[in-house]
């Protein structure tokens, strides 16, 4: 009898370490600008409620959006780029930006707010920054990341007046909505801790359950079971309620 037991725990070691394995060697690389400049394919996004250490879990889980935020508009705080070093050339991500909806005409267009900045050559933006977005209108939030692409960008250092004007979003940019729309394959709109990770090449969908979303020096990051904080770039939103 004891034998059975010690054979189950045994398939049972193999299985969980098959699975973390597995889990590492799809969850995002940490890969230097020098490596390559091409843009992420996708971005990963992950979910946790505003209660103090709640779990992060995939976003595509949250089941329905949060109508609330009609009329109220979302007030949206971006800590920066997380889990690379302060070194700015070694960040690929140079510009986080939230889309703004407008009509042109009878054309909807959508005007890209620089929210978050970094140059290899001047360094990044400290500061995290806080902005409004209507949702009232398209009922959707709209975000790109892109990477600095053939020296596009300019070598000026970044100022607050900088962040306050559109940002010209290139073909290097990928988007991601959070909505309160239906659909099959849309990430919902309600209150909470957004994270979001550019993925490269074959990097896979992080293994979200395996980190915990923790504040250190007024920003927020993804930690790992090791306390330190992930190698892999990722920006983390904290939505609520403009009003």
């Amino acid at each position: 009898m004891s034998t059975k037991r010690h054979l189950v725990g045994r398939r049972q070691f193999l299985a969980s370490s098959a699975w973390a394995i597995a889990a590492a060697a799809v969850a995002p690389r940490r890969l230097l600008a020098g490596a390559s400049d091409a843009p992420p394919k996708r971005l990963a996004v992950g979910y946790a409620p505003l209660d103090d250490a709640a779990a992060v879990v995939p976003a595509s889980r949250i089941p329905a959006g949060d109508g609330a935020f009609i009329g109220h508009g979302a007030r949206i705080s971006v800590s920066g780029a997380s889990g690379l070093p302060a070194d700015p050339q070694s960040r690929r991500v140079t510009d986080f930006l939230v889309n703004y909806s407008y009509l042109d005409g009878a054309e909807r267009r959508e005007a890209p707010f620089r929210a978050w900045a970094c140059s290899r050559r001047t360094g990044c933006q400290g500061a995290p920054v806080s902005f409004t977005v209507p949702v009232d209108e398209v009922q959707t939030i709209s975000i790109s990341v892109a990477v600095e692409n053939g020296g596009r960008k300019a070598a000026s250092p970044i100022s607050r007046r900088e962040l306050a004007t559109t940002a010209a979003a290139g073909d290097d940019a990928v988007p991601v909505k959070l909505t309160l729309l239906s659909g099959a394959d849309t990430i919902k709109l309600v209150r909470g801790y957004y994270v979001i990770v550019p993925l490269y090449d074959n990097d896979g969908e992080p293994p979200w359950l395996r980190y915990e979303l923790k504040s250190a020096g007024g920003r927020w990051a993804l930690h790992g079971s090791d306390g330190a904080v992930v190698p892999f770039e990722h920006f983390v939103l904290r939505v609520n309620y403009a009003k």
